[in-house]
């Protein structure tokens, strides 16, 4: 049984950082509804690089497996009505709406409780709830230049440089499930549910505990420098090297050792961390003497024989073929809402008596509306009657036995 096999949660998100987080209730056995327009998600038919999976957005399937899709209009009377009746049964509401949203839907936290004294809310914003920020519009990208991630990011002579990924909703939508999981261990304690809420800017404060940390009381900025360094204030040769075919990553090792694999004994002169960080760009140099004439699977194979961390930099096209994801099962193949397969990624964590496993993959628009809401009460034909008053969507495949 999966640790919340008989948890439902009402899922008002879209996007990462909401979205990602109602998957992960999902993963670990959590009823999904995901209540979406009738005109679906944005999600569904945004592109990467302009590009989709014939005519699914990328980012739609990575987010919304182990989830049922009910499309109804919030806007409606009737639709309400679907809602309310869906949160009545629901451990959890879990939304991303900019503030202000769900109070104009009558959905906010107070009405919410009217309907249902212990359930567990959570809103994800981009900068709070309340403060001088409230209402700001944001993405990713604005908290990592707000937070200072983009300072320390790449080399010195660049101009701020964002993360390769979006890394502060990846984090956000973390947190939000951890802290979901944790109200509703609470509850189970107490009896009492309660609001949940994360903000965007808070998770990226959050993911540079260290850098901040070190900032704040050191009253220095990170310089980066001017090679690629693995990270702004660690010491050689943590960072990255170009091999004769490409480039290789060398993690934080003894460099008597890294002296030894290379033959280059000019690297043990350097007798202590700080000597090692304010010589950091030389000291790349001197390693690259060597990489730059090996193949990259070469130097790997040398460093870790020698027990140094160190990898291939590989593209991701790459990655799902290296033997230890395969060994792990990162990688899965999973329907797409039209029938055709995908690739995702899977569950980063094992549990010995429960854990993640797929029930259901990403749903077409409406694919679960029927079975929602006839588990709810309601007959084929007031369902019939609401997909005719624009009310609520079905799946197209979908009639009523």
């Amino acid at each position: 049984m999966q640790s919340l096999a008989d948890i439902t949660v009402a899922d008002f998100t879209q996007l990462m950082a909401g979205g990602w987080a109602a998957q992960k209730l999902g993963d670990m056995g959590a009823d999904v509804i995901k209540l979406e327009h009738p005109a679906g998600e944005v999600q569904r038919t945004m592109s990467y690089r302009g590009q989709t999976l014939e005519g699914t957005g990328v980012g739609y399937l990575t987010m919304n497996r182990n989830k049922r899709s009910v499309a109804v209009n919030l806007k409606t009377d009737a639709g309400h009505g679907i809602a309310t009746d869906i949160i009545e049964d629901a451990d959890v509401l879990i939304h991303n709406f900019r503030p202000g949203v769900m109070e104009r839907l009558s959905l906010n936290y107070e009405a919410v409780t009217e309907l249902n004294p212990d359930i567990i809310y959570v809103e994800i914003s981009g900068y709070g709830s309340t403060g001088p920020y409230a209402n700001r519009p944001g993405q990713d990208l604005i908290y990592q230049a707000m937070t200072g991630l983009t300072s320390y990011t790449g080399r010195s002579d660049d101009p701020p440089t964002p993360a390769g990924t979006v890394v502060v909703d990846e984090h956000t939508a973390t947190l939000a499930a951890l802290h979901t999981a944790e109200a509703l261990y609470h509850r189970e304690r107490t009896g009492e549910g309660q609001r949940v809420e994360t903000s965007l800017l808070n998770a990226a404060v959050d993911l540079q505990c260290n850098e901040l940390t070190f900032a704040m009381n050191l009253e220095e900025d990170l310089p980066r420098g001017d090679k690629t360094h693995g990270h702004a204030y660690l010491y050689p040769p943590y960072g990255i090297y170009e091999a004769s075919d490409g480039y290789v990553a060398i993690g934080m090792s003894p460099m008597d050792r890294l002296a030894e694999t290379f033959d280059l004994p000019a690297l043990e002169e350097y007798e202590d961390q700080q000597e090692l960080f304010e010589n950091r760009d030389e000291i790349h140099d001197l390693i690259e003497t060597y990489t730059t004439d090996h193949p990259a699977d070469e130097i790997v194979d040398n460093l870790v024989d020698a027990d140094v961390q160190a990898s291939v930099a590989r593209e991701l096209t790459e990655v799902e073929s290296d033997p230890q994801i395969q060994h792990n099962g990162m990688i899965l193949d999973l329907e797409r809402p039209d029938g055709e397969s995908f690739k995702t990624t899977g569950f980063p964590a094992t549990l010995s008596k429960s854990g993640g496993e797929v029930r259901h993959s990403p749903p077409a628009l409406g694919q679960d509306t029927r079975a929602v809401l006839l588990e709810r009460g309601y007959t084929d034909e007031k369902v019939d009657e609401l997909v005719e008053n624009d009310v609520i969507a079905v799946d197209a495949d979908d009639t009523a036995e």
